[in-house]
């Protein structure tokens, strides 16, 4: 069977090189539909040859190398991960829905709030992951307490920078780090910038990470952190082992609590979440579960 992989251009080629090295019955190509001429010429000429077309991230309108799969009658998978739900939101807002796509697609999805959401405007789902997880490192219990976040250069504020810097003036002797910006303006001294990092490097020498961003997919920063044992905060949503917060006074409030857990040394490496990245985000569990989807298979 051939598959062909578009979508999102930083995890597409990631996902295709691990199923092409974990499933040699089956073949898997990318093409960045979206940035590359060359790559929407290869993947129109190949696509009489193709089985499947999976996209990593999803649409309810549809677009050029979607209409195309259309048009050649190919099996379509989608995949929801982020913020292409709310484009999808947007569309049914202004009926910019291709019937024919929503009817045709297999459509899945990388969690369950996201689910709800899509539920909402008629879109069923189903739970699936695209994401695994092997870089598994000896843990430590840390004697310096920090809390580390990630916030890009593109819309900062989305991501939680202004709750970020009012929790750093509230607790001005703890140390709190931003990994993806490098500069910000009026931070306080007890904020480091870091830049682009290993999170995972960064993540060992942290006690709390902090997602915070004002709507998610399944961001695997908290899948890292978690592996580690860390306590994690994790705004709106609930998921197994984090703590989710509505708002910065509830964040703040179960903050002081983690602090105190610390200084009265009784804050331990959480090795039952551990266990639960392990048994959920592995090799098999994940790819296999894909292939099974992209196979048709019940």
């Amino acid at each position: 069977m051939k598959i062909a992989i578009i979508g999102n251009s930083h995890f597409g080629p990631i996902l295709t090189k691990q199923l092409s090295e974990f499933d040699k019955n089956n073949s898997y190509s990318f093409y960045d539909t979206n940035g590359k001429k060359l790559d929407k010429i290869k993947f129109a000429l190949n696509l009489p040859f193709t089985d499947v077309v999976y996209s990593l991230s999803a649409s309810i309108s549809g677009g050029g190398a979607l209409n195309l799969a259309l048009k050649f009658k190919k099996r379509i998978v989608q995949h929801f991960i982020g913020s292409d739900v709310l484009s999808a939101i947007e569309d049914f807002k202004n009926n910019k829905i291709n019937q024919e796509l929503v009817t045709r697609s297999q459509y899945l999805v990388v969690s369950l709030w996201l689910k709800d959401e899509l539920k909402e405007i008629g879109i069923e789902t189903t739970l699936t992951h695209h994401n695994l997880f092997k870089k598994f490192v000896t843990v430590k219990e840390s004697n310096f307490f920090s809390v580390l976040t990630y916030i890009p250069k593109q819309n900062p504020k989305f991501y939680g920078i202004d709750e970020f810097i009012k929790l750093a003036n509230d607790f001005p002797n703890i140390e709190f780090k931003v990994a993806g910006i490098d500069s910000y303006k009026n931070l306080p001294s007890n904020i480091k910038c870091l830049g682009w990092i290993n999170m995972m490097e960064e993540l060992q020498h942290s006690t709390v990470f902090i997602r915070n961003t004002k709507h998610d997919g399944f961001p695997f920063s908290i899948v890292e952190a978690l592996s580690l044992g860390k306590i994690v905060f994790f705004r709106n949503y609930k998921y197994p082992f984090v703590n989710s917060f509505k708002d910065y006074n509830d964040l703040k409030n179960q903050f002081v609590k983690i602090i105190d857990d610390f200084e009265n040394n009784t804050l331990k490496i959480n090795y039952e979440a551990i266990e639960y990245v392990k048994e959920n985000f592995n090799e098999e569990k994940i790819l296999k579960g894909l292939i099974k989807v992209l196979r048709n298979e019940k």
